[in-house]
C-alpha cells in the first residue's frame, strides 16, 4: 500500500485511474430495484444487504490507486488495503448500521479528526468529506434522505472511514511527505508500511485512538514536539501575535510604542519563561528593561540568532512570523521523525545538523549534549544512520583527496615547506598531518565505518563552538567536548577503565581502541526542536532541505483549528 502526498481535496478524480464506471452503472440500476423493495418493507437484513452490493459497486472491479465515485458527486482514492478488506467480509460494510454510524464508525471518525495533532491534515484522511456524508444520513424532517439514497450514502461512508484509516495509520508510520521526491537523499530506512493489518484490528473491536498511539514513533522526541503543536495551536485559537515595528535596533533603556509592541510580542508568545520576563515590566510598557532584556535573549537563543538581547534587523524578522508558519514548521519536523524508524534503540548518538549539536539518549532522556560543527553548504554533512565502533587516540588525519585538490597541493605548490610548517608527512604516497597540537582532527576520532567517510572529531578550531551558526567543516562533525564523549563510550560501551585515556593521551602516538558495544549513531535534519523541559527551538534552514520540501508541506497547513 502506497500513498502520495497529493492524495488529498475534496475532488481526487484527476490523480489516479478512476474505477470502471459502466460496470458500476450496471449494478447500480440493479441495486436500485433491490432498494426501494428493501425501503417498502424495512427490512434490516436486506438493507445490511444492499450496503454490501453498493460496496461492491464501488469495489469490485477497483485496483490500487483507482479513483472511484461517490453518490455525492465526490470522488475517492482506494488502496489495496482498502479493497482487500472489503473483500475479505464478501463487500459488508463495517462501521455503518440502519440508519447512522456504529461505534466503531464513531471511533474512526473521530480518531480521523483528531489527526491534525500529529500535524496531518484530516482532509487528506477524508474527515471533511465523511462529516458531510454523515451529516446528510442523520438528516431529518423535510432534507432527510430517503432509504434507498441513505444505504448509498451509508457505503460511501463505510468505504471513506475505511481508506481514511488505512492512510492514516500508513502516514502515522511512513510519514505523510516523499522526501525522494524532493530529490533529498536520505540513507536512513524506515520501517515497513502497516498495509491492512490495523483496520482488521479495528473490526476485532481495537479502540483507533489505542492504534494511533501505537503507530506513532516511539521516541520522546516525536511526543515532545507534538505537546509543542498543541501550545502553538491554542496561540491560534488565541489569535495568535501582533506585529512588531521598529525603525530602529531595540535594547535596554529604550522607550517607545515599539518597546511596547515587543513586550506585547513576548507575552503572546508560547514560551512561559519568555511571557514572565516580558509581563514583568508591563506597568511600564514602553520602557525596556532589563527583564525584557532577558526575556529577549532567551527568544533569540531559541530562534537561532546570537542572543545580545538587542533586537535588529534578525531577531525582528523572527518575532514577526506568524504562528501559522511556526505550526507549519512544526508539521514539517513532525513528519520528519516519521520518516525514520520507529524506535532508534535503547542508547543511541543523535546529531542535529541544521541545530549544530549532539545528544547522547538513553532510555529516552537525554545523558549528554554539546554543540558541534557540521559541514558547510558545498560540502554538506550527509544524513545517515550507523554505529560508532573505534574511539582513535592522537589520531593522523589522513587527507581526503577533495581537501588535497581544493587546499593542500595549491599551499604546496604555493610554499615548499608548507607540509613541513603544518606537520604534515608522505606516507605511502599519500599527505597525512600527524598527531599533535596541529592535528586539524585534535586529540579523537570516532569512527562509524561509512560510505561517506564522515565522523565525529576533536578540533583545535574551538572557538567556533561559540558561534551560532556552525556550518565550517569539510562534511565530518566536530564536537564540542570529545574527551568527555570518549570517556563516557568507554564507560558505557567497553569493558576497557575510561582513567585509561590519559596515559594513553599522554604517549602522543596513535592508538585506535574497538568498543565492545557499538553505538547507534544518527545524524538528521530538524529545523524545529522541542527539549526535555519543554522549551521549543527553532533552527535555520542552513541546507535548504525545508525549502525544497515547502510544495508538498503546503498540503499540511489546512488543519483545522482546536
Amino acid at each position: 500500500m502506497q500513498y502520495r502526498a497529493n492524495q488529498t481535496g475534496s475532488n481526487e478524480a484527476g490523480a489516479a485511474r478512476r474505477a470502471p464506471r459502466r460496470g458500476y452503472s450496471m449494478v447500480l440500476t440493479t441495486l436500485a430495484a433491490s432498494l426501494l423493495l428493501a425501503a417498502c418493507t424495512g427490512d434490516e437484513a436486506e438493507l445490511k444487504v444492499q450496503r454490501a452490493e453498493a460496496v461492491r459497486a464501488m469495489l469490485g472491479m477497483a485496483e490500487e490507486g483507482s479513483v472511484i465515485p461517490l453518490t455525492g458527486g465526490d470522488t475517492l482514492h482506494v488502496s489495496a488495503a482498502t479493497i482487500e478488506f472489503y473483500r475479505g467480509r464478501d463487500w459488508q460494510s463495517a462501521w455503518v448500521g440502519p440508519k447512522n454510524l456504529l461505534a466503531q464508525g464513531n471511533a474512526l471518525h473521530e480518531a480521523l479528526g483528531r489527526a491534525w495533532e500529529d500535524g496531518l491534515p484530516p482532509e487528506r484522511y477524508r474527515y471533511d468529506v465523511a462529516t458531510a456524508v454523515l451529516a446528510g444520513v442523520e438528516e431529518t424532517g423535510d432534507a432527510h434522505l430517503s432509504d434507498s439514497l441513505a444505504v448509498l450514502h451509508l457505503a460511501d461512508l463505510d468505504v471513506l472511514l475505511t481508506e481514511g484509516f488505512n492512510r492514516l495509520a500508513h502516514d502515522l508510520v511512513m510519514g505523510m511527505l516523499e522526501p525522494a521526491e524532493a530529490g533529498l537523499d536520505d540513507r536512513i530506512a524506515g520501517d515497513e508500511p502497516p498495509g491492512g493489518t490495523i483496520i482488521r484490528r479495528v473490526i476485532a473491536g481495537e479502540d483507533p485512538a489505542e492504534l494511533v498511539r501505537e503507530l506513532r514513533p516511539s521516541l520522546p522526541q516525536y511526543e515532545r514536539m507534538r505537546t509543542a503543536l498543541l501550545a502553538f495551536k491554542e496561540a491560534e485559537v488565541g489569535g495568535g501575535w501582533s506585529w512588531v515595528e521598529a525603525d530602529t535596533t531595540l535594547q535596554k533603556g529604550d522607550r517607545g510604542e515599539s518597546v511596547a509592541l515587543l513586550r506585547q510580542r513576548l507575552m503572546a508568545g508560547v514560551d512561559v519563561e519568555e511571557a514572565v520576563l516580558a509581563e514583568a515590566g508591563v506597568s511600564d510598557p514602553t520602557f525596556f528593561d532589563p527583564d525584557l532584556e532577558r526575556a529577549v535573549q532567551r527568544f533569540q537563543a531559541r530562534h537561532a540568532v546570537q542572543a545580545d538581547g538587542v533586537v535588529g534587523a534578525t531577531t525582528l524578522r523572527e518575532l514577526n512570523h506568524t504562528v501559522e508558519e511556526w505550526i507549519a514548521e512544526l508539521r514539517l519536523n513532525l513528519d520528519r521523525w516519521r520518516w525514520l524508524p520507529k524506535s532508534l534503540g535503547e542508547r543511541y548518538v543523535l546529531v542535529n545538523i541544521a541545530g549544530f549539536e549532539m545528544e547522547v539518549v538513553d532510555e529516552g532522556r537525554v545523558i549528554e549534549a554539546m554543540n558541534v560543527v557540521v559541514g558547510q553548504l558545498d560540502t554538506a554533512t550527509p544524513l545517515f544512520a550507523d554505529s560508532i565502533q573505534y574511539v582513535v587516540v592522537n589520531p593522523y588525519w589522513n587527507i581526503p583527496d577533495g581537501i588535497m585538490e581544493r587546499t593542500i597541493r595549491p599551499a604546496m605548490e604555493a610554499d615548499p615547506d608548507y607540509l613541513a610548517k603544518n606537520d604534515m608527512e608522505v606516507y605511502q604516497g599519500r599527505v597525512r598531518q600527524r598527531p599533535g597540537p596541529m592535528n586539524s582532527l585534535g586529540r579523537f576520532k570516532f569512527i562509524f565505518p561509512n560510505e561517506f567517510d564522515v565522523y565525529l572529531h576533536d578540533t583545535p578550531d574551538g572557538h567556533l563552538f561559540a558561534r551560532t551558526e556552525r556550518a565550517f567543516s569539510s562534511g565530518c562533525v566536530r564536537i564540542e567536548r570529545p574527551r568527555d564523549f570518549a570517556r563516557m563510550l568507554l564507560r558505557l560501551q567497553s569493558d576497557r577503565d575510561p582513567d585509561s585515556l590519559d596515559a594513553i593521551l599522554a604517549t602522543g602516538e596513535e592508538n585506535w581502541i574497538k568498543l565492545d558495544r557499538a553505538l547507534p549513531v544518527y545524524l538528521l535534519y530538524f529545523t524545529a526542536w522541542a527539549q526535555e523541559d519543554g522549551t521549543v527551538r527553532f533552527h535555520h534552514d542552513v541546507y535548504g532541505r525545508s525549502e525544497v520540501m515547502d510544495e508538498q508541506a503546503e498540503e499540511m497547513k489546512s488543519a483545522p483549528s482546536l
